[in-house]
C-alpha cells in the first residue's frame, strides 16, 4: 500500500477527521499496518499493551468471556472508528477482548504517538473525549435494557442500533445487511439465542421483520421505534441517534 492510499484511509477516521494532511502523513508513518482474519482475537482481555487501533476496513468486536463459556459483546465497530485509547490513558489493562468479525485492517498506533498526536491538536482531542462521552451513554442505556427490560425489548433495542448502519429498502423500511447471527445478537443483549430466535420469529409473523440468511429487513422502523417507547419510554441514545 503506497504512503497516499495509507493516508485515505487515515483520514476516514473520525477522530482525525480534523488533522491537516502534514499532520496525517506524519500519523501514517508512525503507525503499524496490520491485518486480522475474520475470528482473529486482536487484543486479549487484561492484556497489558498500550497501543491505540484505527479501524480501517472490516468489522471488530469487543467482548467479555465468563468462566462458563457465557459471552457478552461490549461493543461492535467499523471502518472509520477506534478502539483501545482507555488503555493509553490510564495505561490499565484492556477491559475487554477485541475479535475481528470479518477480514481487517487496522493501523496500530503507539500511546505515546497518540497522546503526543491529543496534545497538539485540540479538534483530536475533543473528538476522543466525545466519542468517550458517548460511549458512555451507550453503556447507560444497555445497562437500563438489561436491568429493566424483558428479552424482546432488548431484541428490538439491538435491531433499531443495527438500523442506524442499514439501508434504506423503500419508505419507512431499512435493510440489514450482514446482519450478525442470532447468537451474536444474543451475546449483545445478554440472552439466549433460542430467545433471539423466538422473538426475531414474533417479529416476522407480525410482518415487522423479514430475514432471508444474514439481511433482516425492517419494514417499518416508526413501529419499531414506537414499540421501544411506549415500553422503555425515552433514552439519550434514542434522542442522539434515532433522529425521531
Amino acid at each position: 500500500m503506497d504512503s497516499a492510499e495509507q493516508c485515505r484511509l487515515l483520514s476516514r477516521v473520525a477522530i482525525l477527521a480534523s488533522l491537516h494532511a502534514l499532520d496525517v502523513e506524519k500519523l501514517a508513518q508512525a503507525v503499524a499496518w496490520t491485518t486480522f482474519a475474520a475470528g482473529e482475537e486482536i487484543i486479549g482481555h487484561l492484556n497489558p499493551s498500550t497501543h491505540v487501533y484505527f479501524l480501517l476496513e472490516g468489522k471488530v468486536r469487543a467482548e467479555l468471556n465468563g468462566a462458563h463459556g457465557r459471552t457478552l459483546a461490549v461493543r461492535s465497530l467499523r471502518a472509520g472508528d477506534h478502539f483501545g485509547e482507555i488503555a493509553a490513558l490510564t495505561g490499565s489493562p484492556r477491559s475487554a477482548r477485541v475479535v475481528a468479525e470479518t477480514s481487517t485492517l487496522l493501523a496500530e498506533c503507539p500511546a505515546s504517538t497518540f497522546l503526543a498526536l491529543m496534545d497538539a491538536n485540540a479538534g483530536v482531542a475533543r473528538a476522543v473525549a466525545a466519542s468517550l462521552a458517548r460511549t458512555v451513554i451507550g453503556v447507560t442505556d444497555r445497562m437500563f435494557e438489561l436491568a429493566s427490560l424483558e428479552v424482546r425489548f432488548r431484541v428490538y433495542a439491538e435491531l433499531l442500533r443495527l438500523s442506524r448502519h442499514a439501508e434504506p429498502a423503500g419508505d419507512n423500511a431499512v435493510l440489514i445487511r450482514d446482519a450478525p447471527t442470532h447468537e451474536m445478537i444474543a451475546a449483545a443483549i445478554g440472552a439466549q439465542r433460542e430467545a433471539v430466535t423466538r422473538e426475531l420469529r414474533h417479529l416476522a409473523a407480525s410482518g415487522l421483520v423479514r430475514q432471508t440468511g444474514r439481511q433482516i429487513l425492517i419494514t417499518s422502523l416508526s413501529e419499531l421505534k414506537d414499540m421501544m417507547r411506549q415500553r422503555a419510554g425515552l433514552t439519550a441514545t434514542q434522542l442522539d441517534e434515532w433522529q425521531g
